[in-house]
């Protein structure tokens, strides 16, 4: 236990790194969501949320959903047995101009 909460708050302290722990019980797994561009908003089952890169506490399969300004949203399952996931976002609009100020739906 003392491991685990020293894991968690190292996790914390770590530049642009955030612990989202919504539903971490006593069988918890700490996955590493990161996403391309950086800066990603993610949800988890439609609680809580962190900017990527972060990490998420989970005690069994949830569904995540990744989404940022300006780039089409996408839902993932995060699962305990797989300590990081990495999504590429696409843009929205296939045009060089995009506008970055709207985020999209979550």
């Amino acid at each position: 236990m003392k491991f685990a909460a020293f894991f968690l708050i190292a996790a914390a302290a770590l530049p642009g790194c955030q612990t989202l722990n919504v539903f971490g019980g006593s069988s918890s797994t700490i996955v590493r969501v990161s996403s391309e561009p950086e800066g990603a908003v993610v949800t988890l089952d439609g609680y809580g949320s962190c900017e990527t890169p972060c990490t998420v506490e989970i005690d069994k399969p949830r569904e995540a959903k990744i989404g940022r300004a300006g780039y089409n949203s996408q839902n993932v399952t995060l699962t305990p047995g797989k300590r990081s996931v990495k999504v590429t976002l696409e843009l929205s609009a296939p045009t060089t101009k995009v506008d970055e100020t709207a985020m999209p739906e979550l």
